[in-house]
């Protein structure tokens, strides 16, 4: 009979045997992924741009990832309460949030109950779009400077709609507030969708909404655009001026990305990145985004990152001077 001895050098291999699987988990994880069907978490409701831009890519995502997508909408605080649940969960890719342009100003307006640098990772800068500052159609000003006359003439007096405090609509206003010299007055909403209502009935005079929510409405004629918010004109309004045209500096997009929780596997992270930005070229999906005036991005995790992270001292500078608070 043959006897089994463990030698002095056995537990030692076992040992090194075991060191060796432990540090090729995430590799042996990421060949194997995707297994199972993926939660994308939308923190917004359903029909705005972030959960448009969701819907818009999920059938090239589930052909290329052989896994169905599904998506949660989880809206609330500003997108913070579905970023906190991506934020806390497994960092295994099954679990992932797209994210507005609100991610890099609620760790300076709400309590959050996670770290945004450290409990996610960027995944994919999905693409940028213009804000549009609208008036009613019946509103006097027909220009940006005829509007910046009438807040001059009566400081304080005309009023701006947003989707909350700490929006991306409420910072483009208090940005150009400063850069034009002028006071107006903030009225925050529950959303987009009543703030857009007040602008076309003539409760609120002006309003720095993301232009595929206004468009239609636009070249409908129910509510004028005076100008657009981006470096340069946009092929769906080519009439309408930039306000670095008359404000030469300003510029203002808002933007939409995927993120993964922390510690997701740098190969998981970058084959999303791949799939993402494969799933941008697809013609159906390109022609539908970007008829919504949304500019396809087409960079890396870090390239994100960086954007991320240069959003955020530009806005955490603009909140700091005009004193921004969540009540």
């Amino acid at each position: 009979m043959n006897e089994f001895r463990l030698t002095r050098r056995q537990p030692l291999r076992f040992g090194l045997a075991a060191a060796a699987l432990a540090l090729a988990g995430p590799a042996l994880h990421a060949q194997t992924w995707p297994a199972k069907p993926i939660q994308i978490v939308v923190p917004f409701p359903a029909g705005g741009i972030v959960d448009n831009v969701a819907r818009a890519m999920l059938p090239k995502l589930t052909t290329s990832l052989g896994q169905p997508l599904v998506i949660d909408n989880k809206a609330g605080a500003g997108g913070s309460i579905g970023t906190a649940q991506v934020a806390k969960a497994k960092a295994d890719g099954y679990t992932l949030l797209m994210a507005f342009d609100t991610h890099v100003v609620n760790p300076m307006l709400y309590k959050l109950s996670f770290d945004s640098e450290k409990d996610l990772t960027p995944v994919a800068l999905v693409g940028t779009s213009p804000l549009i500052v609208v008036v009613p159609k019946d509103s006097p000003a027909n220009s940006l400077k005829e509007l910046v006359a009438m807040a001059k003439s009566k400081p304080g007096v005309l009023n701006f709609a947003s989707t909350g405090a700490g929006s991306s609509n409420q910072l483009a206003a208090e940005l150009f507030k400063t850069t034009a010299g002028v006071e107006m007055t903030h009225v925050p909403y529950k959303g987009g969708a009543p703030a857009i209502t007040d602008v076309l009935g003539g409760r609120v005079d002006v309003m720095f909404v993301s232009a595929p929510s206004v468009l239609t409405h636009i070249k409908a004629g129910t509510m004028k655009a005076l100008a657009v918010t981006t470096r340069e004109r946009i092929a769906q309004l080519p009439e309408v001026p930039t306000v670095g045209e008359t404000y030469p500096g300003y510029e203002v997009q808002s933007w939409v990305g995927m993120l993964a929780p922390g510690k997701t596997p740098p190969d998981i992270v970058k084959r999303l990145n791949a799939e993402v930005r494969a799933a941008l070229q697809v013609p159906e999906t390109k022609a539908l985004l970007q008829a919504q005036a949304l500019r396809l991005a087409s960079g890396g995790p870090e390239d994100f990152g960086h954007f991320l992270q240069v959003e955020g001292e530009r806005w955490g500078a603009v909140i700091r001077k005009a004193n921004i608070k969540v009540d």
